[in-house]
């Protein structure tokens, strides 16, 4: 049976007889998991478990013994998704603010391969895309992501045209595309970023003001009150 789990770092003991991996997650999700967190990762012996979320947290009943090296993370949704809408907004505002010399470069580019520094933007430009597909997954349900999806609409076209315009090594068509379809959008979508983060800050400290109310029971209530 599982002696200890690692959590975030910590080792702690299980007081409580846990023979496999089904029962070491539902117990930590019982006892350690606040609930505006959640388990992001679960490691066993070095080895990364996956798990299924379509519903119900579920993972492998792998067996555990008193030997087992069980690694847990346990993350909240908000925090994860402001560490991700800070560098996409980074990134946003640092291609929009640098693609006019980029796109004179390429203009008067004569050679069959892409510049080191324009290759450099077309791969912050994938990554961009790809951490925007993943934010829009982790927004709280009440921020009004509509705008953001909108710029995403227009950012995947781009990315498209960007890419058939470097495939066939034309230029001039990638300066074109990185100026009139990239720039203005990109410099948008850090915009509309911060407002966004604002508004999960405000989310959280609606949500931390609200926890210590919810932990006050009726005799703790009664008590505060004869003070």
């Amino acid at each position: 049976m599982l002696k200890r789990i690692t959590l975030n770092g910590r080792r702690i003991p299980v007081p409580v007889p846990i023979r496999d991996l089904g029962e070491a997650v539902q117990w930590v999700q019982k006892h350690l998991v606040r609930a505006d967190h959640a388990i992001t990762r679960i490691e066993l012996n070095g080895n990364d478990i996956n798990w299924n979320t379509d519903s119900d947290f579920h993972v492998e009943n792998l067996p555990l013994s008193d030997g087992s090296d069980l690694r847990m993370k346990v993350d909240s949704p908000h925090d994860i998704c402001l560490q991700t809408l800070d560098v996409l907004r980074n990134l946003s505002s640092v291609i929009g603010n640098n693609l006019k010399p980029i796109a004179v470069q390429l203009w008067e580019h004569k050679g069959p391969r892409l510049p080191p520094e324009a290759a450099s933007v077309f791969e912050d430009f994938s990554l961009m895309e790809e951490l925007l597909d993943h934010v829009l997954l982790l927004l709280d349900k009440r921020v009004d992501a509509t705008n953001v999806c909108s710029l995403q609409s227009v950012l995947h076209k781009a990315f498209t045209a960007l890419t058939y315009a470097v495939g066939q090594c034309d230029w001039k068509a990638t300066a074109k595309v990185l100026l009139n379809q990239v720039e203005n959008p990109a410099l948008e979508l850090a915009n509309e970023l911060s407002s966004v983060e604002k508004v999960i800050f405000e989310i959280v400290a609606d949500r931390n003001v609200e926890r210590p109310k919810k932990n006050l029971g009726p005799h703790a209530t009664a008590s505060s009150s004869n003070r």
